[in-house]
């Protein structure tokens, strides 16, 4: 079983899965890497543990589109029913965005709230 084992890479030397492994996976390892690589700006080491997950997390991504796309009622599939699936995905940096406005707003009523308090217990004081 040490051959199924993910070799360590020696330092300065990118993390290797074996053959067998990625044949597992549901897309092509070195794809996966290119992918994330081209994606960062600084130069980073890619443990082998990040490849099969990010390839994992990739392939259960395109099982819940499908299983999206799967609930059409029409027999062949168009680029508008394949968007409306990933409709969620495309819609993860919208609601981050508008989660940080309403924090940001939030904390202004916050504050506008506590200068009340402040102006009520002052006329208290008086």
């Amino acid at each position: 079983m040490a051959d199924e084992e993910i070799k360590e890479p020696v330092e300065g030397e990118e993390a290797e899965i074996l053959p067998e492994e990625d044949e597992k996976l549901p897309f092509p390892t070195a794809r996966v890497v290119r992918i994330l690589k081209e994606n960062m700006t600084k130069p980073h080491q890619i443990r082998a543990e990040v490849k099969i997950a990010a390839n994992e997390f990739l392939g259960e991504i395109l099982k819940d589109i499908a299983k999206e796309m799967d609930k059409e009622e029409v027999f062949t599939l168009s680029t508008e029913h394949f968007n409306k699936a990933i409709k969620k995905y495309k819609m993860i940096e919208y609601q981050q965005k508008r989660i940080e406005r309403i924090k940001k707003l939030l904390e202004k009523q916050k504050a506008e709230v506590e200068e009340v308090i402040m102006e009520i217990d002052l006329s208290r004081d008086l």
